[in-house]
């Protein structure tokens, strides 16, 4: 077995020709529930802009064709396209490589040695920051060393027993859940079952996590390429309520353009303000969303909603501490990833990390192959020096948390499906969709709390985010696109859902 894999069992009934349930150690576990701390833009990159998250594509891939000088720094692209997760170092431990970030650990800081002979030397996790002291790139890369825990795992302990059924619903091993999937899925003959071996690496995880996020019998499809092996083990478990507190919060103004002969949707024109609010929702882990919908019941009809509500149904209590089971059911923005004006949700980041030398500055540090010269000062005169994590999002290199990703006072063009484009687009949009400009009808659109809340639902889901959210007259024809897209009984379903979250739908 390759030490980046797991072996895991499979209970198959060959009858019937179906999963029945996986039984697997912490090991496993463990890549099932970090998927909860990834970001949504570290999803749609592992998955190739293939995630079928609703719109969540095509906003990502506009940002890819975004030109750099439209945004605050360089290093505000490489955040969005490759978002660092709050659990990436912790993430590090996990069997199964290749599913996070490789080397968690590295950090940047300036190559200069006049930046580096300070009190205090800067450092980030994001390539393309510039140095504060001297405005290069910050390109000396260093790490703090893999931290491992003598206790083994990540999430949960290791030596605990799992059941997982085919929708992903994770269990404690006892023969008394087996014998109720059994009773669930109607299996009376215990002969029919056999046990299957099966190597669980990073390309099963990678499979596992695109089908979790819009199947509901992941584990099989991912598992057996036999078609007749994808029959979904059991219904979904019900979903906790939670009220979800109101903000008080300026609206957001925006142009809503519409073709006056068929009333059609065509995009939106909106400002920084409207676009930080877009972009940052890439940042937001994916266990995070799936608390903020979780009020009513989550738009993601799919196993990954199964594997968020078992957190709180293990008994007895597998997970390693209460703060790894807080780290999944509300997974924190990485340091600097947070943009103080989210009209969603403002979630936490995680503290920074730094690192103090004592007896010298950073320079001397390394120089003396990474001991500190004596107990007193170094050669420049350092008692003391230490490492700070810098703002990669701040032109000025300051220190302060929030900032938005765009540059201030710009205007851009958001299509149904948040492609994000510039004005001078406007003619290529037009012509694309043959429409006369005398037929163009504008009118505002606001952005507040609820509908922020709406827009995250809709672009999880949908191609048509605008239209869902601020068009939804169009009920009727929206409908039959959406039975197309998704197939009737779900685009039945993903209506009723957008309109528990969107109160322009009466």
């Amino acid at each position: 077995m390759s030490s980046s894999s797991i072996e895991v069992t499979f209970l198959i009934d060959r009858v019937q020709k179906r999963s029945v349930y996986v039984e697997a150690g912490g090991d496993f576990v463990d890549v099932l529930f970090s998927f909860l701390t990834l970001p949504l833009g570290a999803i749609v990159r592992l998955l190739k802009k293939n995630s079928g998250l609703g719109s969540l594509d095509s906003l990502y891939e506009s940002i890819e064709l975004l030109d750099a000088k439209h945004l605050q720094t360089e290093a505000c692209k490489e955040m969005l396209l490759n978002p660092r997760s709050a659990a990436a170092q912790l993430c590090e431990n996990l069997k199964v490589k290749g599913i996070h970030e490789r080397n968690p650990s590295t950090f940047y800081t300036c190559s200069q040695d006049r930046c580096l002979i300070h009190s205090t030397c800067h450092f980030a996790y994001t390539s393309k920051v510039r140095c504060s002291r001297c405005g290069r790139h910050m390109d000396s890369d260093w790490s703090w060393g893999e931290e491992t825990s003598e206790e083994g795992g990540v999430f949960v302990k290791t030596a605990t027993k799992f059941l997982i059924t085919d929708d992903l619903r994770v269990m404690s091993a006892s023969s008394w859940q087996s014998d109720s999937i059994l009773r669930e899925m109607h299996i009376k003959d215990k002969r029919v079952l056999e046990k299957r071996l099966m190597q669980f690496g990073t390309k099963e995880a990678l499979k596992l996590l695109g089908r979790s996020l819009v199947s509901k019998n992941a584990l099989a499809e991912v598992c057996f390429p036999d078609p007749q092996v994808h029959e979904s083990a059991s219904s979904s478990l019900p979903i906790k309520e939670e009220t979800v507190v109101e903000e008080t919060q300026n609206e957001i103004k925006a142009g809503l353009i519409s073709n006056k002969r068929n009333n059609g949707l065509l995009y939106a024109e909106v400002g920084d303000d409207f676009i930080n609010q877009l972009f940052s929702l890439l940042t937001f882990p994916l266990g995070s969303v799936l608390k903020i919908l979780s009020d009513n019941m989550s738009p993601l009809d799919a196993c990954i909603q199964n594997l968020y509500s078992s957190i709180n149904g293990l008994f007895p209590n597998p997970f390693k501490s209460e703060i790894c089971r807080k780290m999944l059911l509300t997974p924190k923005l990485a340091t600097f990833y947070g943009y103080k004006y989210q009209l969603v949700l403002r979630l936490e980041e995680i503290t920074t990390m730094g690192s103090i030398v004592k007896g010298s500055c950073v320079k001397c540090y390394a120089d003396n192959g990474f001991k500190s010269c004596s107990s007193t000062q170094c050669v420049h005169g350092i008692r003391v020096s230490q490492f700070v994590e810098q703002n990669p999002k701040s032109v000025k290199g300051l220190l302060d948390n929030g900032g938005g990703f765009v540059v201030g006072r710009r205007r851009f063009i958001v299509m149904d499906n948040l492609h994000v484009s510039l004005p001078s687009a406007i003619s290529t949009i037009v012509n694309g969709e043959n429409v006369s400009m005398s037929d163009l009808v504008g009118k505002e659109l606001f952005l507040d709390n609820c509908t922020a809340r709406s827009l995250l639902c809709a672009m999880v889901i949908s191609k048509t985010v605008l239209t869902d959210v601020f068009a939804p007259r169009r009920k009727l024809p929206r409908r039959n696109n959406m039975k197309h897209v998704y197939g009737e009984r779900h685009a039945e379903v993903v209506q009723g859902r957008l309109r528990q979250y969107n109160p322009y739908i009466k």
